[in-house]
């Protein structure tokens, strides 16, 4: 152990410390400052402060915390509103889709209360805080859920749409064909009475190409009575369309169809006036104007545009 000097004043020397001495002192200190914690802690006396300087700690920590969940809960908040907006733009989707909007009482629907008393163990307007922001959660994760299955609604819509619009009868099964007589009642020009035509015709010299006007699969090609060689398309989605007086088939029974694919030549065979095509559109089986249902004008009429729809 190294030795320990003091100073003496009486006779202006130094002198040595006894080991014994130290040891004496060391114990003293350590018992004494032992006793003084335990009669502290026992009358509850903070002699060093100590007790001041956790409770200042905790004051802050605990300010730091209310600042960082009342950030939280306008985070929440603005979250919030872009939901809101976010189900606006999603009811502009629908409707473009032709699927029916979600109203705001479905959007907001409640999913039950948080307690804004609920004990966690803290002061009552920071549990509040931590309330108030568990129920936003809640709120955001069922919005959430609900916008994310109106988007595989839509998308499962869509995708149906855009098989249905390519096989909805959608162009003139002649290109730039001249309409000699129209869908509705007419006096027969065979016949000589009233009867309903269930279709148009349509002008055409003999080995005119006929077009088939939807996606589909041939159901029927051969003679049918009046209507000479005829050739019938199932569109699917409740739609049917019919193509009469044909001279040729270039189709066969089962065989799949494009639109815009020459399925066909025109003619004059069955009962008939004179060289043309019969068409004829069903929809869920029954017979509708042809002409509510394909586009007219050159731009629809062009070669170029039949050509297209017959390569794809």
């Amino acid at each position: 152990m190294p030795r320990i000097y003091f100073y003496s004043k009486s006779d202006l020397t130094y002198k040595k410390v006894a080991h014994g001495k130290i040891w004496g002192v060391v114990i003293s200190v350590v018992v004494v400052s032992s006793v003084l914690t335990m009669l502290s802690g026992y009358l509850g006396i903070d002699p060093f402060g100590l007790k001041v300087l956790r409770l200042e700690t905790v004051v802050s920590e605990n300010a730091s915390l209310k600042a960082r969940l009342t950030s939280l809960n306008t985070k929440l908040e603005g979250f919030q509103k872009d939901m809101s907006v976010l189900g606006r733009s999603d009811n502009l989707i629908r409707t473009s889709v032709d699927l029916p909007i979600l109203s705001s009482g479905v959007r907001k629907v409640s999913i039950g209360g948080v307690a804004m008393n609920t004990d966690y163990g803290i002061p009552q307007n920071a549990g509040n805080l931590i309330a108030k922001a568990t129920q936003r959660l809640a709120m955001l994760n069922r919005e959430a859920r609900l916008q994310q299955d109106s988007y595989a609604d839509v998308l499962k819509k869509f995708k149906s749409d855009q098989k249905l619009f390519r096989h909805i009868p959608a162009i003139e099964p002649i290109r730039g064909g001249i309409i000699s007589s129209p869908f509705g009642m007419r006096f027969h020009p065979i016949l000589r009475i009233m009867l309903m035509h269930e279709g148009i015709d349509i002008e055409a010299p003999v080995g005119t190409p006929v077009h088939v006007t939807g996606n589909g699969v041939v159901t029927y090609a051969g003679l049918r009575g009046g209507y000479g060689n005829v050739i019938e398309v199932d569109n699917g989605f409740g739609y049917e369309t019919l193509y009469a007086h044909l001279s040729k088939f270039l189709v066969k029974v089962g065989q799949k169809v494009t639109r815009g694919q020459v399925i066909g030549l025109s003619g004059d065979t069955g009962l008939s006036t004179g060289p043309h095509l019969h068409y004829g559109v069903m929809r869920d089986g029954v017979f509708v104007n042809p002409q509510d249902y394909y586009f007219q004008g050159p731009q629809y009429e062009s070669k170029k545009l039949y050509n297209m729809l017959a390569q794809k």
